[in-house]
């Protein structure tokens, strides 16, 4: 099963993206904080943990396949998030979405840091956040 990240502070976004991405198939690990998102992708988990979470994912040994996040976050801003995550070795070519109402400048910003990632902006629509993680997923994704 195809698990996706999702990294948003506002709990009732969070619930409702998550219930949609649940409906169409996938499971979903919600972090509420970026420190915790962070201390679960950039870490090496012990070895017993670490053949646990390599069998659920195809990106070495990560526990999610594609992270949605937005970029207005508590203590450390989104594009703080991207920079963290395309710095390190073990999440660089992780699939990112910026499920955002931010503003256009920042959206532009955090795209040239993670020229990859996809944008959906909010509101967003069943339909849209489908495709969005369909196409994050897609083999000829980078």
């Amino acid at each position: 099963m195809t698990h996706i990240g999702l990294l948003e502070d506002n709990i009732r976004i969070a619930k409702l993206c998550s219930t949609m991405l649940q409906y169409a198939g996938y499971e979903v690990i919600v972090y509420d904080h970026p420190r915790a998102c962070l201390s679960a992708l950039l870490y090496q988990p012990s070895s017993v943990e670490h053949e646990h979470v390599a069998s659920q994912s195809s990106l070495a040994g990560l526990p999610v396949d594609v992270l949605i996040l937005d970029l207005n976050l508590p203590d450390i801003n989104g594009l703080e998030v991207v920079h963290a995550l395309y710095s390190h070795p073990r999440t660089h070519s992780l699939p990112l979405i910026f499920c955002t109402a931010a503003s256009s400048s920042e959206v532009g910003r955090a795209l040239r840091v993670a020229p990859s990632a996809s944008f959906i902006g909010k509101p967003f629509t069943f339909q849209e956040l489908t495709e969005a993680v369909k196409q994050a997923l897609a083999p000829s994704h980078p």
